[in-house]
């Protein structure tokens, strides 16, 4: 008869074998509960990011507040996503125009700097923000006045808590 039965002689070296590999399992378990966690308590703490993150964009103010930006288009093109989507300037001419409407899609940006590497007056930069959640796509879609940095930080003063 072939077949029916099975080998029995085999069994206490598989019990063996079961039960060294859940006392590996175990060690591995116990290891691990044992060292400190390697989350962090979002959003209880805020994180550490480091000094090169590229977050939300920030509009740069000169001497008296006054925006950077003359709406010259640099870094519209240079951007590969067209995530700037719109930038209108006013009616001045040469270094005088500033912009007046500015609109910056963060759902297709990849943050790559570039925007800002390309930009000749030094008008834009990757501010630390991290925190730009939203319901829809349009939350994702930021105007000049949202982008627009402190009048405080502008002028040399730290800025506020929680601003970029």
């Amino acid at each position: 008869m072939t077949g029916g039965t099975a080998k029995r002689s085999s069994y206490p070296a598989e019990v063996i074998g079961g039960a060294w590999s859940i006392a590996k399992g175990m060690a591995v378990t116990l290891r691990n509960a044992l060292r400190p966690p390697v989350t962090e308590d979002y959003p209880a703490r805020k994180p550490k990011l480091a000094p090169a993150w590229r977050g939300k964009m920030v509009h740069k103010r000169g001497e008296g507040g006054r925006l950077r930006c003359t709406a010259c288009l640099a870094c519209q093109k240079a951007c590969p996503t067209l995530a700037i989507v719109q930038i209108e300037g006013d009616d001045k001419k040469g270094r005088e125009k500033r912009a007046k409407s500015y609109l910056w899609d963060a759902s297709r940006c990849l943050f790559c700097n570039q925007c800002v590497e390309v930009c000749p007056f030094d008008a834009i930069r990757l501010g630390q923000g991290y925190n730009m959640v939203g319901e829809s796509r349009a939350d994702a879609r930021f105007e000049l006045t949202q982008l627009l940095e402190p009048i405080e930080a502008a002028q040399g003063e730290p800025a506020k808590e929680g601003e970029p």
